[in-house]
């Protein structure tokens, strides 16, 4: 606290104290020589009317004499000497309470001071003011999702966009879980760039999450086209072999996805993921009547042998993609039942990557629902919602998982989060991730 500050306060305050405080103490006197003064002042007539009764004859000498000295007695019982100690019977009781009112001003005032300037908060250091103006102007410096898309979305209804544009505006809502406005954002960007692969399976994923995660006609058709414009891309081969086993194209989704196969090597769970859809599709052959391979050969044929566990993946997540160019992160996410029970499982879990110095805004970002945990995800820089602002731009990363009641994309109190730093070669790997603690 400001030393200044504190000077002045306790100057002020003792200030006001003796300005209240000063004329009860001066009662006492102030009353005695009123009171002294009053006698004084009456025994000064009745001496003159003596003078004059007896200069008119009305009375002699004697009488004179005697009512003089009479006057002289009342007056010494009636006006005590000022270096006596007490004042007359008369005077006691206001002397006595003028004293004890100018005590009790002197002992509340401060204290009611002190309790109303605890109850009304200490002033604010210079440090602690320049911070607090200082964080709404880095809200304003950096915009939530839900605001930046919005203005956006009016840009671009107004003066139309770039392909970055609109792929830009198709993340933001896919992030805040309007697919529905993500696919027509995405499809507008499809009208001026025809041949992105990478684009088309952006816009099939929405597609096919808005409708309960099943592609339809429509977005098999981009995923498809994505395939055969680039065969051997691994989320091309991972979403065609999803699709066509979503339609029954058995031998399809097979040849799809066990050439993905060494393209996961090293990467349990999205290999087990993938096999088991193989399992499957080989399983829905059998029953069919066909002939089919054993599962190890068709596995060891890209050098895969079969395992027996099996994990499920989301069928519209994209596997990991080895590329050294781009970051990639593979991030597996769980959560204790304890925390789950808090939830439903319909509720939304974001996955995300922030710079851990650098835009508030999320660098590349998935959204789940509870009930897929645990789940593997990966995050890359083709998921960046600003060009130019991707997972590769940054040395540093914290990545989160959240899960939301509400379901905004802002974090809120109630929430339950869990969060891994990563930097440096981590940005190519793979991180777990516990959901443990609330957001306050």
């Amino acid at each position: 606290m400001n030393i200044t500050f504190w000077t002045l306060m306790v100057l002020m305050l003792l200030l006001a104290i003796g300005l209240m405080v000063y004329p009860l103490l001066k009662t006492r006197q102030q009353t005695s020589l009123a009171y002294k003064d009053s006698n004084l002042k009456i025994n000064d007539e009745k001496i003159k009317e003596l003078d004059l009764d007896l200069k008119e004859g009305r009375i002699d000498q004697d009488f004179y004499k005697a009512a003089r000295e009479e006057l002289d007695r009342e007056l010494l019982i009636d006006i005590p000497a000022e270096s006596k100690e007490t004042v007359s019977l008369q005077n006691v009781d206001a002397v006595r309470s003028h004293s004890t009112l100018a005590l009790v001003i002197a002992v509340f005032v401060p204290v009611l001071v002190l309790l109303i300037y605890l109850d009304l908060g200490m002033p604010e250091t210079s440090e602690q003011s320049f911070a607090a103006n200082a964080q709404p102007a880095q809200k304003e410096e950096a915009p939530s999702i839900d605001e930046m898309a919005r203005q956006l979305e009016a840009r671009l209804s107004k003066d139309g966009g770039t392909v970055e544009d609109w792929i830009m505006l198709g993340r933001a809502h896919k992030f805040l879980g309007d697919n529905g406005q993500a696919a027509k954002a995405f499809t507008v960007a499809l009208e001026q760039d025809e041949n992105n692969a990478q684009l088309m399976l952006e816009t099939a994923e929405v597609l096919a999450l808005n409708n309960n995660r099943v592609f339809a006609d429509d977005a098999r058709a981009l995923v498809l086209k994505a395939h055969a414009l680039e065969p051997d891309n691994a989320n091309t081969l991972w979403f065609a072999g999803v699709a066509e086993y979503q339609y029954e194209n058995y031998h399809e989704a097979i040849a799809h996805l066990t050439k993905l196969l060494p393209a996961v090597t090293g990467e349990e769970e999205i290999a087990n993921s993938i096999k088991a859809i193989v399992i499957k599709s080989r399983q829905a052959l059998i029953a069919a009547g066909e002939e089919v391979p054993e599962l190890e050969m068709l596995l060891a044929q890209h050098g895969q042998p079969a395992k027996a566990e099996k994990t499920e993946m989301s069928a519209v997540s994209q596997p990991s993609v080895n590329d050294s160019s781009v970051a990639s992160l593979q991030v597996s996410v769980n959560v204790s039942d304890q925390i789950r029970a808090r939830f439903k499982a319909s509720d939304v879990v974001f996955i995300y990557a922030k710079a851990k110095q650098g835009p508030r805004m999320p660098l590349a970002a998935q959204r789940v629902t509870l009930s897929d945990l645990p789940v593997t995800i990966v995050l890359d820089d083709s998921m960046a919602m600003v060009e130019g602002m991707n997972m590769s731009a940054f040395d540093q990363l914290v990545v989160s998982a959240r899960i939301s009641r509400s379901g905004s994309a802002i974090a809120q109190s109630g929430d339950y989060i869990g969060q891994r730093d990563v930097s440096g070669d981590g940005l190519n790997g793979a991180i777990s991730i516990e959901i443990d603690r609330a957001v306050p």
